[in-house]
């Protein structure tokens, strides 16, 4: 699995987190490190037409606003029926999506020229609906989980019959991507969303501009979606698009074996083997770019003392947890943010230097006691570790470090719980350890940045770590983003705020009736129901 969470825009909103359950780690081998799209043994028959695609999804939505809940599950859903200015490509790279070109006059200056769209809803999309979808999902208080993205502005405004120029107040090294669907922005009607009681409820449903869209949701149990008669751009092979939340994963096999399913999201390691039986099926396996590791309060005991952070980090068998649990469908962590993500600003080798070069607490009992003996509890200390239910192998891999810990007299209390409530918990000044899972959404979108900055979850004040930071989001001079990010990850994991674990894939099943046209990382952040076509 992984979880996508988004960094609250002020400390206020540390308990608002946009968090997102999606894929378990799993596949029948290992993933490769970039985005190529995999291959399939379907062929896809561009004269068919599909009535329905069924989606099962390894988690459930409380509601479709991303800026209430940035979920990435909730993108997932949300790239069906929504869009940006602009998009994302199967390479993570920027598209055009409502604005049909742009141009950057300079470091701080975007300019858009918008087509002419329609929304779900009949009405045009005016000027003034896209200026004021930035202005809500750039908001703290409405969308917290999106306002993140946003740089401060100078000023958003109509420059042309057809234009908007949006001027940022300084340098921003990842702007490009902010106002698409992957990221920032969904662009809606203003009077949709100024006449809806809790716009994204099931009685509010959104209205936008995407290939489908949204007639009915529930949540907690599905969504459903038609093609969306006014889209500016190809119709989808699919007339109708279904997402069932199906967070068992027994539950989730047997429907996708009875071809209740077309796609089935979050393959677990201990079932790849009883999905590839199902006849005519595909499982498709990419580097998701997530990071999953330990977060520690600094501010709650034990964890104020940091032999007791130590003790814990040394008992992480890393190695174990990916070649075991994982049977190596990961890669062992030994930063934040993934050196797949900083080769994109100083390439591959680079990067992969800068990461080794990080400082690590290797798995090491005898180092692990020595840290508790030095501590606050020398004698051990009992602390509870939560995981969603969204995704069983963290649960595997807590429960195998409790078993460790053991060893050391520390009592590691491991609980399942509902992903909304592990997401709302996290960052709240209340849990000592937990786990941290992110999955960025677009190449630019780092967990450093989050979890680096001033609202980080771990609720750490370090200004030389908050300045490094800070330079990392602003500068557009590539290297020195990366330097600023990796002296920042070091300072972060000498104090051990953070205990990296292994950064991730995702399996996705894809049944005999569907071909799912190249896949890959972003797959699901592109406008995808366009790259899903019947088998021939």
């Amino acid at each position: 699995m992984s979880l996508r969470l988004t960094r609250p825009a002020s400390r206020a909103l540390a308990t608002s987190l946009a968090l997102g359950v999606v894929l378990a780690l799993g596949a029948c081998a290992p993933a490769t490190k970039d985005a190529a799209p995999t291959a399939s043994v379907a062929q896809a028959d561009p004269s068919k037409t599909l009535d329905q695609v069924a989606v099962g999804l390894n988690g459930s939505l409380s509601t479709l606003n991303t800026g209430q809940t940035g979920m990435i599950l909730n993108y997932y859903v949300g790239t069906s029926f929504a869009e940006g200015l602009v998009g994302v490509d199967a390479d993570g790279q920027l598209v055009p999506a409502l604005a049909e070109s742009w141009t950057q006059p300079d470091d701080t200056t975007w300019v858009y020229q918008l087509r002419n769209a329609t929304f779900s809803d009949g009405s045009p999309v005016t000027t003034e609906d896209v200026i004021f979808s930035i202005n809500l999902f750039r908001d703290a208080e409405k969308s917290p989980s999106t306002a993140y993205y946003w740089p401060e502005l100078e000023s958003v405004e109509k420059t042309g019959d057809r234009e908007i120029t949006i001027k940022l107040a300084g340098t921003s090294a990842t702007f490009g991507w902010t106002p698409s669907a992957a990221a920032g922005l969904y662009v809606t009607s203003q009077k949709s969303y100024e006449a809806a009681t809790a716009w994204g409820s099931a009685q509010d449903l959104l209205v936008g501009t995407g290939p489908y869209k949204v007639t009915e949701f529930a949540p907690d149990s599905h969504v459903q979606l038609e093609r969306n008669a006014s889209y500016w751009g190809a119709a989808p092979k699919a007339e109708k698009l279904r997402f069932d939340f199906i967070t068992d994963d027994s539950t989730r096999l047997l429907a996708f074996q009875e071809g209740k399913i077309d796609l089935a999201l979050g393959v677990p390691v201990d079932q790849v083997d009883q999905w590839q039986k199902t006849e005519g099926a595909r499982v498709e396996t990419v580097s998701n770019l997530s990071y999953q590791g330990l977060t520690f309060d600094s501010n709650l005991a034990p964890f104020d003392d940091i032999h007791a952070r130590n003790a814990v980090a040394h008992a992480i068998d890393r190695t174990g947890v990916v070649e075991g649990i994982l049977k190596r469908n990961a890669e062992i962590a030994t930063g934040i943010t993934s050196p797949e993500q900083l080769a994109l600003n100083v390439g591959a080798e680079a990067a992969a230097t800068a990461v080794a070069g990080l400082p690590q607490k290797d798995f090491d009992l005898d180092k692990a006691k020595a840290e508790l003996a030095q501590s606050a509890t020398p004698e051990g200390f009992t602390v509870s570790l939560t995981y969603p239910d969204s995704d069983p192998s963290l649960g595997k891999v807590s429960l195998a470090l409790a078993e460790n810990l053991k060893e050391l007299g520390i009592t590691l209390e491991v609980k399942e719980i509902p992903s909304s409530q592990w997401g709302a918990e996290l960052g709240n000044g209340e849990q000592p350890v937990s786990w941290m899972s992110y999955t960025p959404p677009v190449p630019t979108d780092w967990p450093t940045d989050w979890l680096l900055g001033e609202f980080n979850p771990a609720l750490f004040t370090d200004p030389d770590i908050f300045a490094l930071q800070a330079t990392a989001v602003s500068t557009t001079d590539p290297a020195e983003r990366v330097d600023s990010v990796i002296e920042a990850t070091r300072l972060a994991l000498e104090n051990t705020y953070y205990a990296p674990v292994f950064w991730g894939t995702s399996t996705t099943a894809v049944g005999p009736r569907v071909v799912a046209e190249d896949f890959t990382s972003y797959f699901f952040l592109t406008s995808w129901p366009g790259r899903l076509a019947a088998t021939s």
